[in-house]
């Protein structure tokens, strides 16, 4: 585990005497800029030519004595950097050795580079991993770039004036002198979405290189290539009746698990207080590989809340018989870490439970170097409201949408209404109910935008007409990159069915663009390595391919079903809480003075971009009490804050 960085000179021309402009001087300072990503040591390569210069920086999990980087291949005409872990590399390195490759190192690293020797770029279909390499081919002059099927391990990209420059994260990028400038086509994405949906960052110039694809830069030129895409890949469940495919589920569950505890350092799991991360627990405790008692670790807050999932996982700790730790939090210490999320985080994502996820890695990277993660367990088996809503809505929309859209204007009325309605006992429930009614009145691809981003019960139509400076608002129409961008993930989200297709689309949006990209942010914040067991290619293909009139009875139920043996009924029994934070109270109490100081600002940043007294009446109506609106107020305070560090 580590991050990764480099250069190369797609303008070089080998035949001529000019030396390139990748400058190992610069790659040091981008390794540099990510020292928090791999503490343990850095190493580098660079072309004799000028053409390429990389490096990188390491956190060392597997033969920590050796697997020093870059990897090479026994004539040295391959070099590697590469940031993650490949599970299956003693497998792979068994087969590749009966094959005739000769291995310098006991990593699993250097399996990338004999599976190139063998496969070339059909390579991925090898692998069992999270990862993001570079891999410089001198022979052939090619630079192959890739990120895993799922992007548990981000990628960045920067290409201009003939130089291509990647990196882990973007900051390694500032110290490459890519410019600062805000991408201001996408900047009603992220107050649409609070992230960036698709390749693109709120950065100009600067995108991801999407899960699932790889980069090859060739001839002074490069291409983005599709490897794996979710649902493509589908296991065969021919004969499989219900029990057949639950207990499949298990075994596959039990193997990733095993293949997740591969480590050479101590190891530990995130334990929230619900079923994945209990199944996590459960099969951690009963796997050869784990050293025991298992080390949990929770968060938690100072405050009650209805989501404080403190005492349900001090009760699965106690039960399995872990040694659990917990880290308790107050609204200061939520806004410390807050403001350490804006800088590690790199892009503006406004997730309030992130934050507590990077306080809770301050502490356990303490006492580990690796922690599992639960995560993936609703996007596989059906755990979101949208897997169940959703499907019925695009169903109903067939049925009579068409015939019922003229009533779609009494629903755009009512949005002003929503905020001031939530304040209100009993109908202060319709503000939440009301714009999942009006699904079904909507074309395909905005019914499906809007249900994703919460729109209507967060931002809205009559809140962008009110807020939106007339910059904004331009920018926003001219670009329509929202419409753009979704409109691509639905393209990549097809399926069979509208259940699948729900299914598809979910991991599409909020997972490779929220929830994987902060799990590796905040505990590579602090040098921590999580691992996340749903998402080996053989469970993600098997869960692709379940029914889903099984997969939908009941909330995750083939995953519940699946570990039952091995947990007790009240922890399978436990209903779906969100993850969240006392935000709510917190932003209208404890932390009210700091946000409207930063918002109220007039030389705010949001205030070229947002209407100053739309803003200012916005504040006074949330913060009295009136009018409440604390994702939007979130969305706004974060954006100023990335704003103030990245480009002011």
């Amino acid at each position: 585990m580590c991050g990764i960085v480099g250069q190369l000179d797609l303008s070089f021309d080998p035949h001529t005497r000019r030396i390139g402009r990748a400058q190992p001087s610069i790659t040091h300072a981008m390794a540099d800029a990510i020292r928090h990503r791999g503490p343990d040591g850095d190493g580098f390569y660079a072309d004799s030519k000028g053409a390429l210069s990389m490096g990188m920086r390491r956190l060392s999990i597997i033969d920590v004595g050796g697997s020093d980087q870059p990897l090479y291949n026994e004539d040295r005409s391959i070099a590697l950097v590469f940031n993650g872990e490949i599970y299956n590399y003693k497998e792979l390195r068994a087969d590749l050795i009966r094959r005739g490759h000769r291995f310098a190192t006991e990593g699993d690293g250097e399996t990338l580079i004999h599976l190139y020797e063998q496969y070339g770029v059909a390579l991925f279909e090898e692998l069992r991993g999270m990862y993001a390499f570079a891999l410089w081919d001198a022979a052939r002059g090619w630079l192959l770039l890739a990120v895993d099927h799922i992007g548990m391990k981000p990628l960045y990209l920067h290409e201009s004036d003939g130089m291509l420059r990647f990196a882990s994260e973007v900051k390694a990028l500032h110290a490459a002198d890519v410019p600062r400038d805000m991408n201001a086509a996408a900047l009603d994405t992220y107050l649409t979405f609070g992230y960036l949906i698709g390749h693109d960052t709120l950065f100009a110039g600067v995108r991801r290189l999407p899960p699932g694809h790889f980069l090859l830069a060739a001839d002074g030129q490069t291409t983005i290539q599709e490897y794996w895409r979710f649902g493509a890949a589908r296991a065969n469940l021919a004969g499989m009746d219900d029990a057949a495919i639950i207990t499949r589920t298990r075994d596959l569950l039990t193997e990733s698990v095993d293949l997740h505890l591969r480590s050479d350092v101590p190891l530990g799991l995130f334990l929230s207080g619900g079923v994945d991360s209990a199944a996590m627990l459960a099969l951690m405790a009963r796997s050869p590989q784990a050293s025991q008692p298992i080390q949990t670790f929770t968060v938690g807050y100072a405050m009650r809340t209805p989501d404080n999932e403190l005492e349900a996982a001090r009760r699965i700790a106690a039960h399995i018989g872990a040694t659990h730790h917990e880290r308790i939090i107050d609204a200061n210490d939520w806004w410390r870490g807050f403001e350490q999320y804006i800088y590690h985080h790199d892009e503006p994502n406004a997730n309030p439970s992130a934050v507590s996820l990077l306080l809770l890695a301050e502490m356990t990277a303490q006492q580990v170097k690796v922690v599992l993660t639960g995560l993936g367990g609703d996007e596989l088996f059906g755990g979101y409201g949208h897997h169940r809503h959703l499907p019925t809505a695009l169903r109903r929309a067939r049925t009579w949408g068409r015939a019922l859209r003229p009533l779609d204007g009494l629903f755009r009325a009512a949005e002003p209404l929503y905020p001031a309605l939530k304040r209100y006992p009993y109908i202060g429930a319709l503000p939440t109910y009301l714009p999942r009614w009006r699904l079904p009145l909507l074309p395909h691809d905005a019914l499906l935008r809007r249900a994703l981003s919460f729109d209507g019960l967060v931002m809205s139509d009559a809140l962008r007409r009110r807020l939106y400076s007339d910059k904004l608002r331009a920018a926003w129409r001219n670009a329509n990159h929202k419409e753009r961008a979704f409109g691509a993930i639905i393209e990549r989200s097809e399926a069979a069915n509208d259940d699948d297709f729900i299914q598809a689309l979910v991991i599409n949006t909020w997972l490779t663009g929220n929830a994987l990209l902060n799990a590796d942010k905040v505990t590579m914040a602090h040098s921590l390595e999580a691992r996340v067991p749903f998402f080996d290619p053989a469970l993600l293909a098997f869960a692709a391919a379940t029914p889903p009139q099984l997969r939908m009875r009941a909330n995750k139920y083939i995953l519940r079903a699946a570990v039952r043996p091995y947990l007790p009924a009240w922890a399978l029994e436990r209903p779906k809480q969100p993850f969240g934070t006392p935000i709510l109270a917190w932003f209208g109490g404890a932390l009210a003075g700091r946000i409207q100081n930063i918002l109220r600002d007039p030389r705010a940043f949001v205030r070229e971009w947002i209407d100053g007294r739309a803003l200012d009446a916005l504040l006074n109506a949330h913060f009295s009490g009136r009018a409440p609106q604390v994702e939007v107020v979130f969305r706004l305070v974060t954006l100023e804050l990335w704003a103030r560090r990245f480009l002011v």
